[in-house]
């Protein structure tokens, strides 16, 4: 819904001030300023508090106003980011997913920009993911791998730095594990926790910080919890009764409260049995997997229509042109693949392989798909790239993925590559801890994969040309390919942990504060 607020000024509004003026101005003034307000609070209701939606629409008072802006400097390029959390990359048309249409939006996006069809999510859920993502370093690196760390005190993230180029810095959030609460609103001149961003958001808070040139960082929740966040009815997608939403909803939280529950309390992962329970819990999960996955494509569709707003939004503000403008994935979810459900309890593909467009400015090489393997720690030192100004990454650990783009360059399949990685200190279920222990190293050698499990010092090996979906290990079969592969993935590793200096590595963290607690209680986070 759209509120257009209109002054008009006609024959019966009188020219000259009326008897009692400061009274009658005053009344005017009180119930013009409700009226805007109360109007604003509906356009902006994704803002999660009443005191904050307020605030926001007190100094939006134009945001619903979908005119051109005029201001808009051609010769500067904005930057948009915008993360939906939890999509596998498997879900999109655009990557050949065909059972539903779930993507009309992104899949627009990609015939105006760049797809890439192997880009990896540096780690398996959203925490160390983003962080890797605004700082071009892996979980062992920046060390930001659990709620009770937060980024070290020299840390440049990605706002930062564009923030030292003049950028306006912008973000709007709605997965607190990536809030304020948790550190991440370093570098931003308004970081905001919403949990519907979508055009009329965008529209409202470029109003707000009209500034040039500006990046906007947008993460959006859909398709994570999709029993809680997919509409009531999406057309061509089957309704799931508020029974059966529940039912997986209470699956869901119990079983993340097991497998978080020692971590959340205070104890050494694995202190409390809980395996029979989380058997339980999945095992029902599994059961009503069909509809999870309608409810997941639903949410996937709705995802997909807030990227478009997004975009008819920065085209109504005139700002299309000369953005760019970066869809992407923090990691993927897991649906009883490998026995598991949700996130962050191993590195197959359904976890690491996102989607990753890039649409340039005035559209500049529309259409093209990338098949080299990237990773999204290559995602800031591309946007320096665009900007001409590489300086700012020199320290990042990815590389620009300009030369990809342009054809210049490819990566060479015979050789080995790593893009991402998973080092848990949260989760526990004691099949995995045995099988893979906590830290998991993902070595990709042209269709092949490899996964280095460092604690037990085992090695799985796939071929993905024929096992897309990871389930035959091949390591005993090919020692050729796992003994070097094997070294890399150590000597790697054993590089990770000597890149940071001093200030780099991750501290530990406050308390959680009350808010963000409850709203990653919310997504069943902390118990």
């Amino acid at each position: 819904m759209q509120i257009a607020l209109r002054v008009k000024r006609g024959p019966d509004v009188p020219t000259t001030a009326p008897r009692n003026t400061p009274r009658v101005k005053l009344a005017m003034l009180s119930l013009a300023l409700v009226v805007v307000i109360g109007g604003l609070w509906v356009v902006l209701r994704g803002i999660p508090t009443l005191s904050s939606q307020l605030s926001f629409a007190a100094r939006t008072l134009a945001a619903s106003t979908h005119a051109p802006d005029n201001t808009a400097n051609a010769g500067n390029v904005n930057v948009v980011i915008f993360i939906i959390d939890t999509l596998r990359a498997d879900r999109l048309n655009a990557y050949g997913y065909d059972r539903k249409t779930t993507s009309p939006h992104i899949d627009a996006l990609a015939e105006e920009g760049v797809l890439f069809e192997r880009a990896y999510a540096p780690a398996p859920w959203t925490l160390p993911s983003v962080a890797s993502l605004m700082t071009s370093r892996f979980p062992r690196e920046h060390g930001v791998v659990s709620t009770r760390t937060r980024f070290g005190s020299r840390v440049q993230t990605l706002p930062m730095r564009l923030k030292q180029l003049g950028f306006t810095t912008i973000g709007l959030w709605a997965n607190a594990i990536v809030g304020a609460g948790l550190g991440f609103d370093r570098g931003y001149d308004f970081y905001r926790e919403s949990f519907t961003n979508e055009g009329r958001q965008v529209y409202a808070v470029r109003k707000m910080y009209p500034g040039r040139p500006f990046f906007l960082y947008i993460h959006n929740i859909e398709p994570h919890n999709p029993e809680f966040f997919a509409p009531p009815h999406t057309p061509g997608f089957r309704d799931v009764s508020d029974s059966v939403r529940k039912q997986i909803a209470e699956h869901y939280k119990q079983y993340r409260i097991a497998t978080w529950l020692d971590f959340d309390h205070g104890r050494t992962p694995g202190t409390t049995e809980v395996e029979a329970i989380q058997d339980q819990h999945v095992q029902d999960l599994a059961a009503l997997l069909d509809t999870y996955n309608e409810l997941y494509d639903a949410c996937v569709r709705l995802a997909d229509d807030r990227v478009g707003s997004t975009i008819q939004a920065l085209k109504d503000r005139g700002e299309w042109d000369n953005t760019l403008f970066i869809l992407l994935s923090d990691h993927g979810e897991e649906m009883h693949g490998h026995g598991g459900w949700s996130h962050d309890q191993s590195v197959y593909e359904e976890l690491v392989h996102v989607p990753l467009i890039i649409r340039f400015p005035n559209g500049q090489y529309a259409g093209r798909r990338v098949n080299d393997l990237v990773s999204l720690v290559d995602v800031m030192p591309t946007v320096f790239d665009v900007l001409g100004k590489p300086e700012p990454a020199t320290d990042a650990r990815g590389s620009s993925l300009m030369p990809l783009v342009k054809g210049e360059t490819k990566r060479d399949e015979r050789s080995f590559y790593i893009p991402s990685m998973r080092l848990n200190v949260m989760s526990y279920y004691r099949p995995w801890k045995e099988q893979r222990g906590d830290i998991n190293v993902v070595i990709r050698r042209g269709n092949w994969k490899g996964i280095w499990n460092v604690e037990p010092d085992t090695f799985e090996l796939y071929d993905l040309r024929t096992d897309a979906g990871e389930q035959h290990n091949l390591a005993s079969e090919h020692p050729e390919l796992v003994t070097p592969m094997r070294q890399y993935a150590e000597t790697w590793y054993e590089g990770c942990g000597s890149q940071s200096s001093e200030g780099q590595q991750a501290t530990e963290a406050n308390e959680l504060d009350e808010q963000t607690r409850r709203n990653l209680r919310a997504l069943g986070y902390v118990d």
